[in-house]
């Protein structure tokens, strides 16, 4: 039964996820009418156009206090230089004097219109934020349901592989469902659909072509992101990235193929239960597998 919870669990996160990935596109655009610049000014850099950013987190603290709170340049040219160092120490935002600067230099450069033209799209912008924080909130309480029902499990074998997380690990371990079921890797690999096919026209041997999508999406989407994180994340399987991307591999395709290199570790780790091996001097899984709890894991 804890495959299907966790399945229930992770499937409902992703589409919490997804919802509010539609909330932040939609956000975005209400507030290009009111204020442009606010999520990059384009300057004139050795007679190039470059966009700046003036936060490098848009939906960070101090990004989204700013966009409740002073959504319209007018606002933020009224509070001035020491208005937003009293704001942001009176919230502890933490802007640092380079963001101030680029928000008083973006809020002198806007061309929108004027605050009491853009009642509508205020209320818009008010509304949408309410809900992104809704289901961030969503989120988070699906992470700490999540984390409660897995920790029971032997899945916790993927949480010592430096770079997978608890979410991506979870979401893969209920997908698979009970190991006992399959007598190699290469099962897993097929029924998540990450597997190649071989296009072939004659008497040729043929080649590997795209993978065949074939089987459970759910498990095909959390191998390739595991396979994104290893890719940036493990330095034991750092080889093998490199090798593939000195062969002219795409990234899509090593994100693929580390993610079907995954689910071999996996297959190994709980058919044998056993933790990842790697011969390192800093590394100790079960401090690989506490560093990615919230919680304070029971003995």
């Amino acid at each position: 039964g804890v495959y299907k919870q966790l399945q229930n669990l992770t499937r409902a996160r992703r589409s919490e996820i997804n919802k509010r990935s539609r909330i932040k596109m939609e956000l975005r655009g209400i507030h290009d009418q009111i204020w442009r610049e606010y999520q990059g000014v384009s300057v004139l850099v050795d007679h190039k156009v470059k966009t700046t950013k003036i936060f490098s987190d848009f939906w960070g603290k101090a990004s989204l206090h700013l966009l409740k709170n002073y959504p319209h340049a007018s606002q933020v040219l009224e509070l001035g230089e020491d208005g937003l160092r009293a704001l942001s120490k009176q919230h502890n935002l933490k802007i640092r004097k380079k963001t101030i600067d680029k928000l008083l230099f973006a809020a002198k450069e806007s061309v929108s219109k004027p605050i009491e033209q853009l009642s509508s799209e205020l209320f818009l912008l008010k509304q949408k934020i309410k809900a992104y924080e809704w289901h961030t909130t969503n989120i988070e309480l699906y992470d700490k349901e999540i984390e409660r029902t897995f920790v029971q499990t032997d899945g916790l074998f993927l949480l010592t592989v430096p770079g997978i997380g608890l979410i991506t690990a979870a979401e893969i371990y209920c997908e698979i469902g009970d190991i006992s079921h399959y007598n190699s890797a290469s099962q897993l690999i097929k029924k998540a659909g990450t597997n190649p096919v071989i296009k072939q026209s004659g008497p040729d041997g043929g080649y590997y072509g795209c993978i065949s999508k074939q089987g459970n999406s759910n498990l095909r989407r959390a191998v390739y992101t595991a396979g994104r994180c290893l890719s940036a994340h493990n330095e034991a399987l750092k080889p093998f990235y490199t090798r593939l991307k000195e062969k002219g591999k795409k990234a899509r395709k090593i994100y693929i193929a580390m993610g079907n290199k995954f689910i071999k570790i996996a297959f190994a780790m709980l058919k044998n239960q056993q933790p990842f091996e790697w011969n390192h001097s800093d590394f100790n899984y079960e401090k690989e597998i506490l560093k990615k709890l919230s919680q304070p894991l029971a003995a």
